[in-house]
């Protein structure tokens, strides 16, 4: 199905459909012209560290909401596709976990193509890297939205790898899970991942992977009740992969949401992700 390599393949429409989200959303400038507006008062209160630089990269900067000495940490990976939009669109979400006693951490990353989506993952570790030092949290659950998904699982999933680490709990809202559909989509005009490029950074065949016995961490996969089945057999799979793993894992859909107002959503002051981190901090 996936035959090529490099070479820029035909858009399938019916994958189209699913994953290309900007003809389907025209709203979706009015959600993210929201959230900005609302993230830029909770940046201007003077209770966060702003662009923290974990990297060399010029978005490689991470935005801090702190809880207190010695808080868990929440770290909270926005999405884009890996080629739109930066942490300054999710900070509003902050406030409710902060309020549980959470110090919640934004990464910025630097966008395709000035880096590829592998490097993308890598810029992440540095960031996660950088917490781990320079906070010295004693648990950590990480999160993220979209391609913010992808690049959390990456990181929950190097600590299953190696065994032991800090993440206690792993939340994938509306996740790109499976990088190979895309490459039959307009979003890979983009991303220009090689079928090897896709497979290396997808979560569901690098779970396939695991050895056998490696601690997976709980996994909250929530999706909106409005999204795509395409998204949603994307978080589905991710679960039952999971579980069969020897992971505990629980499937949310969230009526209602889109995969914009989904984020909408987990910055409520009483939500199922706030009640599924708070159950793994417990």
């Amino acid at each position: 199905m996936y035959s090529g390599s490099r070479t820029l393949q035909a858009i399938d429409d019916a994958l189209e459909a699913q994953y290309a989200l900007r003809n389907r959303h025209p709203e979706r400038d009015e959600v993210y012209d929201d959230h900005q507006r609302r993230s830029a008062a909770l940046r201007a209160d003077g209770t966060c560290k702003l662009d923290v630089r974990y990297g060399d990269g010029p978005r490689c900067l991470l935005d801090i909401f702190p809880a207190g000495e010695g808080a868990p940490v929440l770290f909270f990976v926005h999405g884009g596709y890996w080629r739109a939009l930066d942490k300054s669109y999710v900070s509003f979400i902050a406030e409710p976990y902060r309020k549980a006693g959470m110090t919640v951490v934004m990464p910025g990353y630097d966008l395709v193509p000035a880096v590829s989506v592998g490097g993308i993952v890598d810029q992440i570790r540095a960031a996660f890297d950088w917490i781990v030092t320079h906070l010295k949290p004693g648990r950590i659950v990480v999160a993220g939205h979209s391609a913010g998904g992808q690049l959390a699982a990456m990181l929950a999933l190097d600590q299953a790898g190696r065994g032991q680490g800090p993440i206690i709990g792993f939340v994938g809202i509306s996740g790109a899970f499976d990088l190979r559909p895309l490459l039959q989509t307009s979003i890979n005009h983009d991303l220009k991942l090689s079928i090897e490029e896709a497979a290396e950074a997808s979560p569901l065949l690098r779970l396939s992977r695991l050895a056998a016995g490696a601690p997976l961490v709980p996994l909250l996969g929530a999706v909106g009740g409005d999204e795509t089945s395409g998204f949603k057999q994307w978080t589905a799979d991710l679960v039952a992969s999971w579980r069969a793993h020897g992971g505990a894992a629980t499937y949310c859909e969230i009526p209602g949401c889109s995969h914009f107002t989904v984020l909408d959503r987990m910055a409520e002051a009483d939500n199922e992700i706030l009640r599924a981190i708070a159950g793994f901090l417990a």
